[in-house]
């Protein structure tokens, strides 16, 4: 270890002088305080920190207008008869509800949607088009309620009696006479001779054990196509002949089975 060099007097005045090792020393940068400077760790969490986050400003809603609120109701509520509709016939073709049930919900459902159509004529004239528009695939309910337009128990017969074979023969025979008479007094708008066809299939299908008659199915097929027209239609002059031509010979079978039973 280096000794210190003792202070040397000097002549002229007396005082020790400082040796020059330890002078150089404290004038030496080298011992002055190093400044703090940050840890790597520090400067990499200064480096990466996240920006400051602006709130967003608040969105608004879109204001409907009140034709515009009643419009979206009413599509609404076309779109839930359609899936109920659906879900019904589902329901009713797995046996999971009873005849009378069906028959109830069926006909609620058939009288809201024939309100609703009415109301959407210039919206929508083609159901079918608004449920391909909103991604709907329901054809069990577009047959009931665009096709037939009425129960399935009331064009293919549910659980009858046969006990009241008689009484189903002569309702069916009464509807008959009714709509060949309509027809003859040349009826020919759709909302006058829709229920007379409509109460005509009712009562056949009521029938117990009805065999396939020539021309009854031709009842059905005139269901589906009056139920298809406006209620302001008309059927044509052709289409009214071939209406009593097929009633008149539905009816003559059902008259002729009877006769073959007795």
């Amino acid at each position: 270890m280096a000794m210190l060099e003792k202070p040397r007097a000097t002549a002229a005045t007396g005082y020790a002088e400082a040796p020059a090792a330890v002078s150089e020393a404290a004038s030496s940068p080298a011992s002055a305080p190093a400044a703090a400077e940050p840890s790597a760790p520090q400067v990499q969490e200064e480096a990466s920190a996240p920006p400051a986050v602006v709130p967003a400003a608040p969105r608004r809603g879109t204001t409907l207008s009140a034709q515009e609120r009643r419009e979206a109701s009413t599509y609404g509520e076309l779109y839930s008869i359609l899936v109920a509709t659906e879900h019904l016939e589902n329901a009713f073709v797995r046996a999971a509800v009873t005849n009378e049930d069906y028959e109830k919900a069926c006909t609620q459902l058939l009288a809201q949607f024939k309100t609703l159509k009415n109301g959407l004529k210039d919206k929508f004239p083609d159901i079918r088009s608004f449920a391909q528009e909103h991604g709907l695939h329901c054809p069990l309910a577009e047959e009931r309620l665009l096709g037939a337009g009425v129960a399935a128990t009331a064009l293919y017969g549910g659980a009858a009696d046969t006990g009241k074979e008689s009484l189903a023969c002569f309702k069916a025979s009464e509807h008959f006479i009714t709509l060949l008479d309509a027809v003859k007094l040349n009826l020919k708008a759709v909302d006058e001779l829709l229920p007379l066809v409509r109460d005509l299939q009712a009562s056949i299908v009521q029938i117990p054990n009805l065999p396939p008659l020539s021309g009854v199915d031709r009842i059905t097929t005139w269901l589906v196509t009056l139920n298809s027209m406006k209620a302001s239609d008309h059927i044509s002059e052709d289409q009214s002949r071939q209406l009593a031509l097929d009633v008149e010979q539905a009816y003559t079978s059902l008259k002729n089975w009877l006769h073959e039973k007795t």
